[in-house]
């Protein structure tokens, strides 16, 4: 006696690991709402209509496999995301230390803050050092820088009065994000 034929067994699609995600994991209900808690005093400054079109195009980013990170890179650094006079996050390459300083001075326009800001250092100075000299500029105007590690090799910061400070850093902690205040900053980048 011979056993039956088996039936041909299908071969699985081979999904990239971004497909699975993707496909299989979508963003909660509490990260949607921890993001938008974070979102809602970092953009508050903007006024009501530009804060909620902001925050509306951030969580449009916030899909399946998605991470917080990314919803905010895509969301508000994209071309659609912010505009100029109404920035809320720095971002620098690296080694783009020239675009420091403008982008420095569109977050102090958003901030209140009517002075404008020019980089001692240089463009020979590095961005994380061009980075410090700005915090210790705003510091005595009660400005404080905050950092966001987005993941790749580029600079993020948002500038907050120094009362909202520690309120913001939990707030990205509980969206998922990864935050340094500025004092944080300065000791991983001091110069040795």
């Amino acid at each position: 006696m011979t056993a039956p034929p088996e039936p041909p067994v299908e071969e699985d699609e081979n999904l990239s690991d971004a497909q699975i995600l993707k496909e299989y994991f979508s963003a909660s209900t509490q990260a949607k709402q921890a993001l938008r808690r974070f979102l809602t005093p970092i953009t508050a400054q903007l006024g009501t209509e530009e804060s909620q079109r902001l925050t509306k195009l951030v969580i449009s980013h916030l899909g399946r496999g998605d991470t917080t990170s990314e919803a905010i890179e895509s969301g508000i650094l994209d071309d659609e995301g912010q505009r100029r006079g109404k920035w809320v996050l720095l971002q620098v390459d690296w080694k783009a230390t020239e675009e420091v300083e403008w982008q420095a001075n569109e977050l102090l326009t958003v901030a209140g803050i009517n002075e404008t800001w020019h980089l001692q250092g240089g463009t020979r100075t590095t961005v994380p050092r061009a980075l410090l000299e700005f915090s210790s500029w705003v510091k005595p105007r009660g400005g404080r820088l905050l950092h966001l590690d987005l993941g790749n090799d580029a600079y993020y910061a948002l500038l907050m009065s120094e009362e909202k400070s520690a309120e913001i850093v939990q707030m990205a902690k509980k969206a998922g994000l990864k935050v340094k205040e500025s004092d944080e900053f300065e000791v991983e980048h001091r110069p040795e």
